[in-house]
């Protein structure tokens, strides 16, 4: 099952994420920094070796507002359920994901969420390979790497658009770790029309928990 474009009404809490510049390919890791009393987003690129534990049983998708500076707005509920209706026409489908980082990017639980397409189609194909794999079936959760991006090109002439899909692919499993715990969010009740769904990503298949990404 794709990710068939989470449930919760809109939002503005703050929670640690990680953020994928499209434009450019990269990730980010966005920490809240204390200074002189006031808290700032401080982005720290983790590109290089990238590697987290995917809580894919419990991803989100739906619908997203997202705001220069402020917390987002969401519309979403846990894949699998009906979508909820789209609350106006700024916002954007898009998913939402909780992950734990490597320690060698940072080590802590975080949200990623995108309403990219491009990201969107990297992530609907993790997705498919995770629930074809035997172990998510036995409760364990995907260690996803980063294994570089591929150049995708929208538009044309003057409206010539470049992005960069991240290649997301699963190269261990793990038990579910204590910290990633599984968030309990109110169902929305209305029901959008179903979307199209990107062909799966090509991954490899996956294998036993690799030592060398330690979490």
């Amino acid at each position: 099952m794709a990710l068939g474009l989470p449930a919760s009404a809109a939002s503005g809490d703050f929670k640690p994420i990680v953020k994928y510049d499209a434009r450019a390919g990269r990730m980010f890791r966005i920490d809240r920094v204390e200074s002189n009393g006031q808290f700032e987003s401080v982005p720290t690129e983790i590109t290089q070796g990238f590697a987290a534990v995917f809580d894919l049983a419990n991803i989100e998708v739906g619908y997203v507002r997202f705001h220069e500076g402020g917390a987002p707005e969401w519309a979403m509920v846990k894949i699998g359920q009906p979508l909820p209706a789209k609350p106006n026409a700024d916002f954007r489908q898009g998913f939402r994901c909780n992950i734990k980082l490597a320690k060698n990017s940072g080590g802590s639980v975080r949200e990623f969420a995108s309403a990219a397409s491009c990201v969107i189609g990297a992530v609907d194909g993790l997705h498919t390979a995770y629930l074809a794999a035997p172990e998510s079936k036995a409760g364990k959760l995907p260690i996803v790497s980063m294994t570089g991006t591929a150049m995708v090109k929208s538009g044309s002439g003057a409206k010539t658009s470049t992005n960069y899909a991240p290649t997301l692919v699963i190269t261990g499993w793990i038990d579910r770790p204590a910290d990633l715990a599984v968030d309990v969010r109110p169902v929305a009740s209305s029901v959008a029309p179903p979307v199209s769904r990107p062909a799966p990503a090509q991954t490899p298949a996956p294998n036993d928990f690799d030592d060398d990404i330690p979490f």
